[in-house]
């Protein structure tokens, strides 16, 4: 019969692993976000991000299990809590798991900094190109008195005479 240490380190060793899965998920979820990004496909980008949103609330959980877990081992939450986790002999073989995980989450941080970046890119670019047309619908086209075009010429619009 398992011990209680035994099956909660159990449930522990089931978390990592399926943390595990979901950040890979989401690391490639964020490649193509950056994929889409790059393409400027914006509807798909709209459905994305409600997936990335999910799977990153699924990680969020995935985390305070894992912190929960170790708490009822008697052991501190987070990396510190972990290292100890992996130390015992309950752990054995589960130390390449955490640190694909590790490398994994620091890849991922890095690509959602690359997306943001991203992003702030378009959203300048939008906003430059709105102030482009918004500054050519201010300036009233207006015709001289031989016919040409004169921009600006402080005339008045149709829509106040």
């Amino acid at each position: 019969m398992a011990s209680p240490e035994s099956t909660r380190e159990g449930t522990l060793a089931g978390l990592l692993d399926q943390e595990l899965r979901s950040l890979r998920t989401f690391v490639t979820l964020l490649v193509r976000e950056q994929d889409l990004l790059g393409a400027a496909a914006v509807d798909a980008l709209s459905a994305l991000a409600a997936e990335k949103s999910a799977m990153a609330t699924t990680l969020a959980r995935f985390a305070a299990g894992r912190d929960a877990e170790l708490g009822r081992l008697g052991l501190p939450a987070g990396r510190s809590g972990m290292a100890a986790w992996l130390g015992s002999k309950a752990a054995t073989g589960l130390t390449g798991q955490w640190n694909q995980l590790l490398v994994l989450a620091a890849e991922a941080r890095a690509l959602n900094e690359t997306n943001g970046k991203l992003i702030g890119i378009q959203l300048q670019n939008n906003q430059q190109a709105l102030s482009v047309l918004m500054s050519a619908a201010d300036q009233a086209v207006t015709y001289g008195p031989d016919g040409q075009q004169k921009a600006g010429s402080g005339g008045r619009s149709l829509g106040s005479a």
